[in-house]
C-alpha cells in the first residue's frame, strides 16, 4: 500500500478548503512515496503553513524503498499540525497501533473514534469490500471525512475490483453530506483525471446505463472523499441504478440534492502528456479534470491540449 501525488494532492486540498484537525486514521501502514524534502514542496502547493521539521524518514514499512530515505506516513499530517495520527491493520507487522480484521464489524469503541481517514489499497484487497465501507463510514465521527484510493484493475494484484458508482451509491444512498469520485488512469509518469459527474448521476440516462471508463491496460484507480453528517447511516444498500424503484430514485435524488451545493474543489489533476478519453456514449457521465484541477467536458479530444505539467513520483524523490 502507498500513497502517491494523487494522495497527496488530495490531502493537500481538502486540508485547504476546510482544516483537517482532531483524530486521523490509516487503514494500513503505508509507504509515502516521496522524500521529507519533496513531501514538504507538494503540501506547499496547497497550504499555507507546513511544519518540514516535522516530516520524519520511513524506517518500519515493508514496502518502503531505504535508498530514497523517504518519508512516514504520519508525516503528512504532522507536517500540517496534526497530532494524533495512527494506523489499523489486521496484523501489528508494521506497527498499527488498532488490530482489527475489517471484514468484521468494528467493535463498539471504534465507532465514531476518527476524523480523518485514510484508505490507500485497502478495500481493493479484502474479501467483504460492502463490510469495509460500512466500517469506516462508522468509524467516521460526524463532519469526518474519507478519503479512498483503490485499484480498478486485476493488473495491480486487487483481490476486489469496485466501480466508481459503487462507491458513490452507497454515500449517496446513506446521506453524506459531500462525496466526490474520481477514476485516475496513469501510465508511467502521466496520468488522466476524470470525476464522475453528480449531475449525470441524478439524470435519467443513469437510470438505464451505468457509466463506464476504464483502461485495462493500463492502472486506473479510484479515488474517492466522502464527508459524512449528523444524520448519515451505514446501514442503507444502494441498488444499481437500472433495478432501482421509483421510490428509491425519489430517495437517491432527495439526498444528491446536499451534493449539489458543495463548493468543495476538485482534488486530483491530470498528470503529464496523456490524451484525454474521447466522450464516447460508454463514457458520459465522466468529466476530465485538467492540470489545474479543473474540469473540462470532452467533444473530441483531439480539439484539447496536453496536460502540460505532472510530476514524475521517482524522478521528484530520487532529486529531493
Amino acid at each position: 500500500m502507498g500513497l502517491g501525488i494523487q494522495a497527496i494532492d488530495a490531502i493537500g486540498r481538502e486540508h485547504a478548503f476546510r482544516p483537517i484537525a482532531g483524530d486521523v486514521l490509516f487503514i494500513g501502514r503505508q509507504t509515502v512515496y516521496f522524500t521529507p524534502a519533496a513531501l514538504a514542496a507538494h503540501l506547499r502547493d496547497h497550504c499555507a503553513i507546513v511544519d518540514e521539521t516535522a516530516i520524519e524518514i520511513d524506517r518500519t514499512t515493508r514496502n518502503g524503498a531505504p535508498s530514497h530515505a523517504l518519508a512516514t506516513d504520519r508525516s503528512i499530517f504532522r507536517a500540517l499540525g496534526i497530532k494524533s495520527v495512527k494506523a489499523l491493520d489486521v496484523s501489528p507487522y508494521e506497527g498499527a497501533e488498532i488490530i482489527h480484521n475489517l471484514n468484521v464489524p468494528i467493535p463498539d469503541y471504534l465507532h465514531e473514534s476518527a476524523d480523518f481517514i485514510v484508505d490507500g489499497s485497502t478495500l481493493d484487497n479484502v474479501f467483504d469490500p460492502a463490510m469495509v465501507l460500512r466500517n469506516y463510514a462508522n468509524m467516521l465521527r460526524p463532519g469526518g471525512r474519507l478519503l479512498l484510493i483503490n485499484a480498478w484493475t486485476p493488473r495491480e494484484g486487487a483481490y476486489t475490483l469496485c466501480s466508481a458508482p459503487w462507491y458513490f451509491d452507497f454515500f449517496v444512498s446513506n446521506g453524506f453530506a459531500d462525496c466526490r469520485v474520481y477514476i485516475c488512469i496513469s501510465a508511467g509518469s502521466t496520468a488522466n483525471a476524470y470525476w464522475l459527474d453528480s449531475a449525470f448521476m441524478a439524470s435519467e440516462e443513469a437510470r438505464v446505463r451505468v457509466p463506464i471508463l476504464a483502461c485495462w491496460w493500463r492502472k486506473p484507480a479510484v479515488v474517492v472523499l466522502a464527508e459524512k453528517s449528523q444524520s448519515s447511516t451505514a446501514s442503507v444498500t444502494p441498488t444499481q441504478g437500472h433495478y432501482r424503484s421509483d421510490r428509491e430514485w425519489r430517495a437517491y435524488r432527495n439526498n444528491l440534492d446536499s451534493l449539489a451545493s458543495s463548493r468543495r474543489p476538485h482534488l486530483v489533476r491530470s498528470i503529464g502528456r496523456m490524451f484525454p478519453r474521447s466522450r464516447s456514449p460508454r463514457s458520459r457521465g465522466f468529466v476530465w479534470i485538467d492540470h489545474n484541477f479543473q474540469t473540462t467536458r470532452l467533444s473530441s479530444w483531439l480539439s484539447l491540449p496536453l496536460a502540460k505539467t505532472g510530476l514524475n513520483i521517482l524522478q521528484s524523490t530520487r532529486r529531493a
